[in-house]
């Protein structure tokens, strides 16, 4: 079995067995609900396997996403363009504060996104909370049905949303493999003090990688405002676990120099099919969280043998 299509022939077994247990698995509407589904939060993957591949990691992105949806509602009752920049500035702005932190006051990068997301999941609350319906639960809903074209369009019959996470992966494996930026991203993360020996900009490099993950973020939570037409500050809880989880699956070590945009979409794949087995075998919600958790623990477990294995060999 070739070490780089291990992870997408396991997300085929598994897809194989569950169609002989429910043909509509197979079938053309489940193939394209399982990509709508990874669809938004396959932007802020996008991100996070810079970030990794750098060496850093970002846990707010979830939090990053619910802000920025909930800006996106606000803004979207001034017009669809307003909404949707309100959301991607939004994003940015976060990135580039995580950035900043990480990088002038030399802060470990999970300390800071874990502030941040804390910080974020706080200010989205006070917001869904002061500007909801008295007595509903805390989200707010969208004034705007031109927003919602955004997202519930097709073309040839296969959704917007599909269309666009597709375009990202082709542009940003581009600039990963075949520009200066990517390979700065590669030797910052394989070695950040020879990168600066290099005269690589290791500072630029990270700050610009945190901006840009912050700003698929906000792109996330643009999307996700427009295709459901909500915010809420519970929405985002779990998709570091979720994201993360998959960017490992695709083969992108933790220790940073390393793993491909494309390849690690075979992780994001496996965790969609995953996901929509679940829901078919009708076990609950929270087993999808105790898999996604194991699957991350397995991960972890893994890369940390590898790295020692080299280290020592």
């Amino acid at each position: 079995m070739a070490g780089d299509q291990k992870i997408l022939i396991l997300a085929v077994l598994i897809g194989a067995v569950m169609g002989v247990l429910y043909p509509r698995f197979l079938g053309f509407e489940n193939i394209i609900s399982i990509l709508v589904k990874i669809s938004i939060e396959g932007v802020i993957f996008i991100g996070l396997t810079y970030l990794i591949i750098l060496g850093e990691i970002d846990l707010s992105v979830g939090s990053v996403m619910a802000l920025c949806s909930a800006m996106s509602i606000i803004g979207q009752e001034h017009g669809v363009f307003v909404g949707v920049a309100a959301g991607l500035l939004t994003g940015l702005a976060a990135g580039i504060v995580n950035g900043l932190l990480v990088v002038k006051l030399r802060i470990a990068s999970i300390a800071v996104t874990l502030g941040m997301m804390v910080l974020l999941n706080g200010i989205v609350f006070v917001i869904t909370k002061s500007l909801a319906p008295a007595g509903g639960n805390y989200s707010i809903a969208g004034t705007n049905p031109g927003f919602r074209l955004i997202t519930d369009t097709t073309l040839f019959g296969v959704p917007t949303l599909i269309l666009i996470l597709a375009f990202l992966l082709a542009v940003f494996a581009f600039v990963l493999q075949r520009t200066v930026f990517g390979r700065n991203i590669y030797a910052t993360g394989g070695n950040l003090v020879a990168s600066r020996y290099a005269n690589i900009k290791v500072d630029s490099v990270r700050i610009s990688a945190f901006a840009l993950t912050g700003l698929l973020a906000g792109l996330a939570g643009v999307l996700l405002s427009a295709k459901y037409n909500i915010a809420s500050w519970q929405i985002g809880t779990n998709t570091p676990l979720f994201v993360i989880t998959a960017v490992l699956l695709g083969g992108v070590s933790l220790s940073g120099g390393e793993g491909s945009l494309l390849r690690a979409f075979q992780g994001l794949l496996l965790v969609g099919v995953i996901d929509s087995m679940v829901v078919n075998l009708k076990i609950y919600s929270s087993a999808r969280l105790m898999m996604l958790g194991a699957l991350l623990i397995i991960m972890l477990s893994v890369d940390g043998i590898r790295i020692k294995k080299e280290r020592y060999s």
